[in-house]
């Protein structure tokens, strides 16, 4: 939807609603934010020699009974396709991080599994991202973080419910967040 990620930009966003809108303002600062984290966390995996999908691929397959998993079952946790995990199988697997193993049960089938490396890689690179999330959050009381999750767990769940369908709003509800 929205990717205004300079302030100019977010600037514009706001202005093009008169009145302002707070839920889209609120949006825009969420989506920018999360961009530039994002960002941030893909340029240093680079530089432990991982993207960041990679780790989060390793740190999924490190929570699994077993530390095993179907590519297809770690693409769907992950959230990404099939076709995106296939390729991080592969380099992963290339780069000697996860073992591969061929499905018992399926000719076509393929199990992949977190190795010593990987677990290595795991426990080189997570101390960079605890520590990024203590310092985003360190000016934040237990029960504000708490309180932030809760907020993210109703916009997901606000999300889960609208995905998908064709979304207007009418006017009155504009003009409610305009009044504030």
């Amino acid at each position: 939807m929205f990717f205004f990620l300079d302030s100019e930009i977010r600037q514009l966003a706001y202005n093009l609603f008169p009145g302002g809108n707070k839920p889209i303002g609120v949006l825009v600062d969420l989506f920018s934010i999360t961009y530039e984290i994002r960002k941030n966390m893909e340029k240093r995996s680079r530089e432990f020699g991982l993207s960041y999908g990679q780790y989060i691929a390793l740190c999924v397959l490190s929570a699994q009974r077993d530390e095993m998993s179907s590519p297809s079952a770690l693409a769907e946790k992950m959230g990404v396709s099939r076709a995106a995990i296939s390729s991080m199988v592969i380099s992963l697997e290339q780069e000697g991080f996860i073992n591969k193993y061929d499905d018992p049960n399926d000719k076509r089938g393929v199990f992949v599994s977190l190795n010593d490396k990987g677990r290595s890689k795991i426990q080189q690179m997570d101390p960079f991202f605890v520590g990024l999330a203590s310092r985003l959050m360190s000016d934040f009381s237990e029960s504000e973080i708490c309180q932030f999750q809760t907020y993210l767990s109703r916009v997901r769940s606000a999300f889960e419910d609208v995905k998908g369908s064709r979304l207007t709003d009418s006017r009155e509800e504009r003009e409610k967040w305009c009044e504030d």
